[in-house]
C-alpha cells in the first residue's frame, strides 16, 4: 500500500508549520538527547520534508537554540562521543511538553465538537 506525504493546508503559514516543529522537536527531545544532525536526518525525509518544508536544516538549528535560550533543552557536550553537542530536556521543557499535551488535548475535543 503506498502512503502519501502529508502537506499544509493552504491556510497553514511558514509560521505555523514552524511552532509545530519546534513542539515535535521539543517532545523528541524529551523522549531522548539528541544531536542537531539526527534531528535533521529525522525530519528531511518524508513525511516530515512534504509538511514542514525546504528549509528543514535551517529551521531546526534556529529551534535549537531558541529553545535553549528560552531555557527547554541544554546543551551537553559528550566527550564520549567526539564532543559532539547533545541537547536534553530540562525542568522547563519537561513541564511545558506535560501543559501542551493537555492544550491539544482540550482544542481537538473542541474541535471535534465543532465539527459534529
Amino acid at each position: 500500500m503506498k502512503t502519501h506525504a502529508l502537506k499544509p493546508p493552504d491556510f497553514m503559514t511558514k509560521d505555523m508549520r514552524r511552532t509545530i516543529l519546534k513542539i515535535r522537536i521539543l517532545v523528541r527531545i524529551k523522549s531522548s538527547s539528541t544531536y542537531p544532525y539526527a534531528l535533521i536526518k529525522e525530519f528531511e525525509n518524508g513525511h516530515a520534508a512534504a509538511f514542514f518544508g525546504s528549509t528543514i536544516k535551517n529551521d531546526i538549528y534556529n529551534i535549537l537554540g531558541s529553545l535553549e535560550k528560552s531555557g527547554y533543552i541544554k546543551a551537553v557536550v559528550r566527550s564520549s562521543d567526539n564532543g559532539k553537542k547533545y541537547y536534553v530536556i530540562t525542568k522547563k521543557g519537561s513541564s511545558t511538553v506535560a501543559s501542551i499535551g493537555k492544550a491539544f488535548k482540550f482544542m481537538m475535543g473542541y474541535a471535534n465538537n465543532l465539527l459534529k
